[in-house]
């Protein structure tokens, strides 16, 4: 459709937009205010193979300045603090980073700072940082893009960034029904993205890819609901939706149905990216 509004319509809908943005941002803090202390107790946040992955390819040494943005329980920060100079921990919810700098302390890590920070509008200066690490968050941001670009700016010239997400399939269908389960389990969710969006995320922000890793994470669904804290009608409706889907959308997502006829568990895609930021955009 052909766009035929005029500079003040389009001036109300990025109105419309921002506060969109807003709501949705007020979603997460109210979400991660709640839930704080079972994401710093989950296992699925706590282990896995792809925190072993952002050691493994990260170039670290103990010079280096590091920030991990949306810490959420502080499970990344604390695999990545053994191998730097410092570490700055930053979350949007304070209730969040404050049970986050629990941990940590309580883990023995001593280079930290700690600092609320929205990720689309980071409160460092340019060039502040040699690497920055985001797991498992970016789905709650309200435009991901913008988070990227900021994660850019922030990073020196040569620096990396190492995001892990939950990723959407690239088939429309499979999108649409993996990003509906997600939203309804956890109103702060936003969107998960598919890799051909994340490419293009990191190549506009000017972080070229060196590594890209896909693997799939299994949620047992009673595990997976009591932590986001949806209520039992909506645990109940979530699961016969699940359920009741197509075949080949129960295969894909890997559907498992106890004994008892109730969900067991379902696997998701996740995405591993690794990006270096060109030291020389093109045309500076």
């Amino acid at each position: 459709m052909t766009d035929t509004s005029s500079n003040m319509s389009d001036a109300s809908d990025m109105s419309k937009i921002a506060i969109s943005s807003d709501a949705q941002k007020a979603q997460v803090q109210d979400q991660f205010s709640r839930t704080a202390e079972g994401y710093v107790a989950s296992f699925s946040h706590r282990t896995g193979k792809d925190l072993t992955r952002i050691i493994e390819l990260g170039e670290w040494n103990s010079q280096l300045k590091a920030l991990d943005i949306a810490t959420g329980g502080g499970h990344t920060a604390l695999a990545v603090a053994p191998h730097v100079a410092h570490i700055t921990v930053s979350d949007l919810t304070p209730r969040m980073l404050e049970k986050a700098r629990a941990f940590l302390e309580e883990q023995g890590v001593t280079n930290a700072d700690y600092q609320i920070a929205d990720a689309e509008q980071l409160p460092f200066a340019d060039a502040s940082f040699d690497r920055v690490t985001c797991r498992i968050a970016p789905h709650h941001f309200p435009n991901i893009a913008q988070s990227v670009r900021e994660v850019a700016r922030v990073l020196k010239p040569g620096g990396l960034f190492l995001l892990i997400d939950c990723m959407a399939p690239s088939d429309a269908e499979l999108d649409t029904f993996d990003n509906k389960v997600e939203k309804w389990r956890d109103p702060s969710h936003g969107r998960s993205c598919t890799s051909e969006e994340w490419e293009q995320f990191f190549t506009q922000a000017g972080l070229h890819i060196e590594q890209e890793e896909f693997f799939r994470r299994t949620h047992r669904y009673d595990d997976w609901t009591t932590r986001s804290q949806l209520p039992t009608n909506e645990k109940v409706a979530l699961e016969q939706f699940i359920l009741s889907s197509d075949e080949r959308i129960r295969h894909y997502f890997e559907v498992v149905v106890r004994p008892d006829t109730h969900l067991d568990s379902f696997s998701n895609d996740f995405i591993l990216l690794k990006g270096r930021k060109i030291s020389q955009q093109v045309g500076q």
